[in-house]
């Protein structure tokens, strides 16, 4: 797998984090969460090189059609948003607000924190409505600050606040 491939979620990955139909383990559930359509393979690889076997993963994912491995550089797919990449890739249909501030809520998580993000990706997961995202913030807001300065942790929780607040 290219090192400058930017791995996006198909239509049946971002379905298979909420429908749970393929029975994934752990480490591949894990990485499917985290797949953005921002990060190369070689930031994830660094980033989940714990997990063993990255490149493997990816694999299981991509052929299970979880995820698309394009073999795009890095520089374009970095100045596209993550949701832009996603409709290059094939997904046609639109982010609503409450996925856009799932998405915020859960990238920001995984990227400050990385593997101990887990548990709290499951949380994020279970939220489909306003309210059980604002039920969610005085946890989220805990656990960046365990990773990120108060300030840090101030600036994202607005940004989230704000998102949710579109809803």
């Amino acid at each position: 797998m290219l090192d400058t491939a930017v791995p996006v979620k198909t239509a049946s990955g971002r379905s298979e984090i909420a429908d749970r139909r393929h029975a994934l383990g752990a480490r591949q559930r894990m990485l499917l969460i985290a797949i953005n359509g921002e990060q190369t393979v070689r930031e994830i690889r660094e980033r989940f090189g714990s997990l063993g076997d990255v490149d493997m993963l990816l694999a299981e994912l991509a052929t299970a059609d979880l995820i698309d491995v394009a073999g795009t550089p890095a520089a374009p797919a970095a100045t596209v948003s993550g949701r832009a990449a996603a409709t290059q890739s094939g997904a046609s249909e639109p982010e609503s607000p409450i996925a856009q501030a799932r998405q915020f809520i859960n990238d920001s998580v995984v990227a400050h924190l990385g593997l101990r993000a887990f548990l709290f990706t499951l949380k994020i997961e279970r939220c489909y409505s306003k309210d059980a995202l604002l039920d969610l913030l005085p946890e989220y807001r805990r656990v960046l600050g365990k990773a990120v300065t108060p300030a840090e942790v101030t600036a994202l929780s607005q940004r989230a606040e704000l998102l949710i607040a579109r809803i």
